[in-house]
């Protein structure tokens, strides 16, 4: 069966893509992560120079590292949400670095843990909302996953 990619629409076989064992083991480890995958996802495309894609086995280590952080599921999302943003609003700005570490999300996730342990957790959800409304789509597509998240 062939597919067409939304971003390029090239035509290629399903059968061919996912018969690699690492495209088949990230997927599992996508549907797996649940509403981290899509934050995931946009995070893993930061590893990507403008020019190059991603190969899969790369993508499976670095999605297993990031899971393995250890961290509170709605913390981490909004800390991969926040990292995403703050890259593309830099790449924009013409900075075009691939991530090659995650040493950045790990300080975006200790900032988020940070913001989420000043407020005390009887305190209405309304006054824990300390984030600004977001601008821009991608970012109140990431509010929205954190919210679906709480309920």
């Amino acid at each position: 069966m062939n597919i067409t990619c939304p971003c390029c629409h090239a035509k290629y076989s399903l059968d061919a893509a996912l018969e690699g064992e690492a495209a088949g083991e990230l997927q599992v480890i996508l549907a797996q992560a649940g509403p981290l995958s899509r934050p995931l996802v946009a995070y893993l495309g930061m590893f990507r120079s403008k020019s190059r894609a991603l190969s899969f086995d790369r993508a499976v280590k670095l999605a297993r590292d990031v899971l393995e952080l250890g961290a509170d599921p709605r913390a981490l999302a909004a800390a991969l949400g926040e990292t995403v943003e703050a890259l593309r609003q830099k790449r924009d700005a013409g900075q075009v670095k691939p991530l090659t570490n995650h040493n950045y999300l790990k300080r975006v996730l200790e900032s988020v843990a940070d913001r989420a342990g000043h407020l005390p957790e009887s305190a209405p959800a309304d006054s824990r909302e300390i984030a600004p409304a977001p601008r821009g789509k991608r970012a109140q597509g990431m509010q929205a996953l954190e919210e679906w998240g709480r309920e």
